[in-house]
């Protein structure tokens, strides 16, 4: 079963490691459950920064890139971490859903001293678990107290999103309507007017709500996604700069390394 249990101060061993901060992205396979229990931390989602501290919940989904950008010396979490084929296994279609939508929107969340006790039970006892000599009745259980993990979580984000203020929650689905569609489309679709007319607003509406929610236009955030593939595939893969400048639909490598040099002061 591909799941695995650590945390980052028990000295327990651990299969996959992101606590080290080095400027760094990291990028994990499986999908990613972080529960802060003491100190606090800044985390990067792709172009995205999250401050959590005691009782914060986190949910990274798979292949998304993130680093820590600075802790404190006393940050301690638990992890879960849930590859593919138990993630698939081990949850109906409407849990994954919501827990997809969940670290698309808003990937964090705060939690009561209570349910941050009950988490770390819950992440305590699957350790155990998994301690164990396999067989069904252990698998059967880990499913199960995974799911309550994870019900729980969509639970809490669902109490914790309700908002009276009805404009600041269509800003909110505006904002993560664009991000989604980014998340998916970059690479193709670079322009605001696209975007906008998928969401059903004008493009001036939409450049409006992201710079307000954001601090940053559309275009700026596109160019951002388009930057950081690029560094992601020039450091991780052997493609040349012409097919990664094609991947990214760029005219030509010209046209890339002209864009590339705008944002970072270097050629590819």
């Amino acid at each position: 079963m591909d799941i695995s249990i650590y945390d980052n101060y028990s000295g327990a061993s651990r299969d996959f490691d992101f606590f080290e901060i080095d400027g760094e992205y990291k990028m994990c396979d499986s999908f990613l459950t972080i529960l802060c229990m003491r100190g606090r931390a800044i985390f990067k989602v792709r172009l995205h920064e999250f401050e959590i501290s005691r009782g914060s919940y986190m949910l990274i989904r798979a292949n998304d890139p993130f680093m820590i950008v600075e802790s404190s010396e006393d940050f301690h979490i638990d992890v879960v971490r849930v590859g593919e084929s138990a993630f698939a296994m081990s949850y109906d279609d409407v849990l994954k859903k919501r827990l997809e939508l969940i670290s698309i929107q808003r990937p964090t969340t705060k939690i009561s001293a209570r349910k941050t006790m009950m988490f770390h039970i819950i992440h305590s006892y699957l350790g155990s678990l998994l301690t164990l000599p396999k067989d069904w009745y252990r698998d059967q259980l880990i499913k199960e107290y995974l799911r309550i993990f994870y019900l729980e979580a969509c639970h809490i984000w669902e109490e914790n999103s309700i908002n009276p203020n009805m404009t600041v929650k269509r800003e909110r689905k505006i904002t993560c309507d664009f991000f989604r569609l980014a998340d998916k489309n970059f690479r193709e679709d670079r322009k605001v007017d696209s975007y906008a007319e998928k969401i059903g607003i004008s493009a001036k509406h939409l450049a409006a709500t992201i710079k307000g929610t954001t601090g940053k236009y559309p275009s700026d955030w596109l160019d951002d996604y388009v930057l950081l593939e690029a560094k992601k595939q020039l450091r991780e893969s052997d493609n040349s700069i012409q097919n990664i400048s094609f991947d990214l639909n760029f005219a030509t490598p010209s046209h890339f390394g002209r864009f590339f040099k705008s944002k970072t002061g270097m050629t590819p």
